[in-house]
């Protein structure tokens, strides 16, 4: 297809392939979602979307420097703001059943946000969104700061407060990512490359946030923190605006047509249809969420007990954390080097191998040292899993409706992490610690070794103009209904 087709006539082609009924087929539908410079194949890759391919354009580097700039200034603030808002909260109320509450509000308002949020995000453009995200919890930072001087802030209010900020955020996280594809190309970029970087930014902040939040609150109080992170969320503002420009946004938008303008609730229901319609993605969403699942568990109450009850020390629940997390940023900063020159599938299965097999190594030793390194390891092994995953979402979802797919797909995939935390408490109750990991670790390898059968994760690659065609047409009717 090399056109988008109206939904009121549509070329020669599309008429002639419309069924009897008038419906028409979620090609065409897709066909409407497409960018100037990405079109669509009929399974929702993004066409053209082929890194170090042979068709070569100049390189403008100046919109990827401009957003890695203003992501890395903004992911620091944010570092800082979170690790140190509890303590503002703490110092400013003396209340500590109010910070637990904060802390649960605000979680819950980037669960609503991720829910809700998808298709406003579409309709507004990726950009205009992390604008919109940056700029309004960037206000909301300094209006706490400035009630907080003025002597009028509430608990109330802060509660309010803190629950639209954490709202506020989750929109620029999905934009930042949709953008990543178009930017990194546009500055002859690997997508895996400009993936890790991003991963790197987080997991350095992570690890340095709180320990410099924790300098500004001794150095100088705990409202300073909110002052560093509004300081730091209104420069990032500036560098977007200012500076970043997205390819082929303004004739994007030019050539809008009706079928763009779906109502909130047909662009929703089309954004969860296209899940069926994508096996690919289906597959990998349904093994992250489980992957997710379990991760949460482990990496809280699992370790917790293993810490305890294997190396004969609590305390070292935060070692072997900080260990898993060495290993993380060691992994995707080496994917990022060499990830476009690996195969992806086996890439994606020996990962599962690896951390399964880390897990069962931790059920046969009790030295403190050993335990470290494997979770060195195991940080290693696991990280290229995350970093593949969002990138078949960069490929295949296409930018219009970017939002609306990836909003509902974050909401599913971090959903049942609860579910997981509580039953790998009653498991480590039941059997105890080291079966728990050795049941966990096989769990792993179940994953791994069911996942070698799994048909759609063949096509675990980088998208090509000759992708085949789907196997069963389906129709706007069934998409919007």
């Amino acid at each position: 297809m090399t056109q988008a087709t109206s939904s009121s006539g549509g070329s020669a082609r599309t008429g002639r392939h419309r069924p009897a009924d008038g419906r028409r087929p979620v090609s065409h539908i897709l066909a409407d979602f497409s960018v100037t410079g990405h079109r669509i194949d009929a399974r929702g890759a993004r066409r053209g979307v082929e890194y170090g391919g042979r068709h070569r354009t100049p390189h403008r580097r100046g919109g990827y420097i401009a957003m890695q700039i203003a992501f890395a200034i903004n992911l620091a603030g944010n570092a800082i703001g979170a690790a140190g808002f509890p303590i503002f909260v703490l110092d400013s109320t003396g209340d500590l059943a109010l910070t637990g509450w904060i802390v649960t509000v605000s979680m819950v308002g980037s669960i609503i946000t991720g829910v809700v949020a998808g298709p406003l995000i579409d309709r507004a453009g990726l950009r205009v969104s992390w604008i919109f995200s940056i700029v309004v919890g960037t206000t909301l930072t300094a209006l706490t700061y400035v009630l907080f001087v003025s002597g009028v802030l509430a608990p109330w209010l802060l509660l309010g407060i803190s629950f639209l900020r954490n709202s506020a955020d989750e929109p620029g996280r999905v934009a930042t990512f949709g953008l990543l594809p178009t930017l990194a190309k546009q500055a002859g970029h690997s997508l895996e490359s400009a993936n890790a970087t991003l991963r790197s930014m987080n997991a350095l902040a992570t690890i340095f946030g709180p320990m410099v939040a924790g300098g500004i609150v001794a150095a100088f109080g705990s409202p300073w923190v909110l002052v560093v992170d509004a300081a730091a969320g209104g420069l990032a503002a500036v560098i977007v605006i200012v500076f970043l420009a997205v390819p082929g946004s303004a004739a994007a938008e030019k050539g809008r047509t009706a079928a763009d303008l779906r109502t909130y609730r047909q662009q929703f229901v089309v954004a969860v249809r296209f899940f069926r319609y994508d096996k690919l993605l289906l597959s990998l969403i349904i093994t992250t969420t489980i992957l997710a699942t379990l991760d949460s568990a482990v990496g809280t109450i699992g370790l917790t007990g293993y810490a305890s009850d294997i190396l004969d020390d609590a305390a070292w629940y935060g070692g072997l954390v900080s260990a898993f997390g060495i290993g993380s940023l060691i992994g995707t900063i080496t994917y990022g080097v060499i990830g476009a020159r690996l195969p992806r599938r086996a890439t994606y299965l020996a990962a599962y191998l690896g951390f399964a097999a880390m897990l069962l190594l931790l059920t046969v030793q009790v030295h403190v040292a050993a335990a470290l390194a494997i979770m060195v390891v195991g940080g290693i092994m696991i990280s290229p899993i995350d970093l593949l995953y969002l990138q078949v979402l960069q490929e295949r979802v296409p930018e219009r409706i970017f939002g609306s797919v990836t909003s509902i797909v974050t909401t599913i995939v971090s959903g049942p992490g609860p579910v997981g935390v509580a039953m790998l408490t009653w498991l480590l109750g039941a059997a105890g610690t080291r079966t728990t990991f050795v049941v966990i670790g096989c769990c792993y390898l179940l994953i791994a070794v069911v996942l070698f059968f799994v048909r759609p994760l063949h096509r675990l690659k980088r998208p090509r103009f000759d992708d085949a065609q789907p196997t069963q047409p389906i129709m706007i009717g069934t998409l919007t209904r």
